[in-house]
């Protein structure tokens, strides 16, 4: 199924990649004045909040915020670096509908930082200690954004009884890194990554190591799993972005084989609904939170 609000080929898609916009770099001060830190509303705060908890796991504090009520619980998994702060408000619509719980990972916001652990293992059980410490005996729906979708579908394929519905928003097929290398220049990737590389030596340990867990994911052969026995729903953003100049070309290759990716998923399963709007960037939780919020609404009552 296919729900095409706009189709218009842009080329700007993959801004967050190359200029850190999914990460959260404003947290520190660069040491290096070549890096460019680019201010983005979405960048998790370490706020004090009276909604947020903690659960202790392992010595360690993992920081979530837990509104609504109801029969369904929603959690929320955040995109690269990013941590519960950036879900206010679609967790506050959200909230009038159902449990709704958002969360930091650790070395993010408000959570413990833990060496070692941003691998897909780690990353999996984090959420599993969430779900398990809340006593969510019900089947859960989880929304995942950009990175998150690669956690949330492996969740979902270890424990395919506690999941009932995904969302995954602008998140990435697990073949678009190695496409999009075989698909641009040597020197395109090699800024690519070298981009990447002066963010992360100017951050912090746990946006760094976030960092990290995306260049693995550029090697990985890894596949994850499409449910076929459970709606998903896949939004993917076409809107076009400022970019600097000398990643203009790399990022019109890299939506084209993002948007030809994730509309291969839309062919290849007969559960999974496809939203692809121009209206908003790769924030579409922020920029058109009705587009989830219609689509969630419309399962709750259903």
């Amino acid at each position: 199924m296919k729900k095409i609000l706009l189709l218009l080929i842009t080329a700007s898609l993959m801004q967050q990649f190359v200029q850190g916009q999914d990460s959260g770099i404003t947290e520190s001060k660069a040491r290096n004045k070549n890096i460019e830190i680019v201010e983005d509303p979405t960048m998790t705060k370490n706020i004090e909040n009276k909604d947020i908890n903690y659960i202790e796991n392992n010595g360690n504090k993992i920081a979530y915020c837990d509104t609504g009520s109801g029969n369904t619980t929603i959690i929320l998994v955040s995109g690269l670096t990013l941590g519960l702060d950036t879900w206010k408000d679609l967790q506050q619509q959200l909230s009038k509908h159902a449990r709704v719980i958002s969360y930091d990972r650790n070395g993010l916001g408000n959570s413990d930082y833990i060496p070692n652990s941003k691998n897909m293992a780690a990353m999996t059980g984090e959420l599993d200690v969430i779900i398990n410490h809340l006593d969510l005996n019900s089947p859960i729906i989880l929304i995942g954004h950009s990175v998150g979708g690669y956690i949330v579908r492996k969740y979902t394929e270890l424990f395919p009884e506690k999941v009932k519905a995904l969302f995954l928003i602008d998140a990435y097929h697990e073949l678009f890194y190695k496409e999009l290398k075989n698909s641009v220049t040597e020197k395109m990737w090699s800024d690519y990554v070298g981009n990447w590389e002066s963010i992360k030596n100017n951050v912090s340990s746990g946006i760094a190591d976030e960092i990290g867990f995306t260049s693995e994911l550029m090697k990985s052969d890894e596949r994850y799993i499409i449910p076929s026995d459970i709606p998903v729903y896949l939004f993917t953003s076409i809107k076009e972005v400022p970019i600097e100049e000398k990643f203009v070309e790399f990022n019109k290759m890299a939506f084209k084989v993002h948007l030809r990716l994730n509309n291969q998923l839309d062919k290849e399963y007969g559960n999974l609904t496809h939203i692809i709007t121009d209206k908003s960037s790769h924030y579409i939780y922020l920029e058109e939170p009705e587009l989830i919020m219609n689509e969630v609404v419309a399962l709750l009552n259903n």
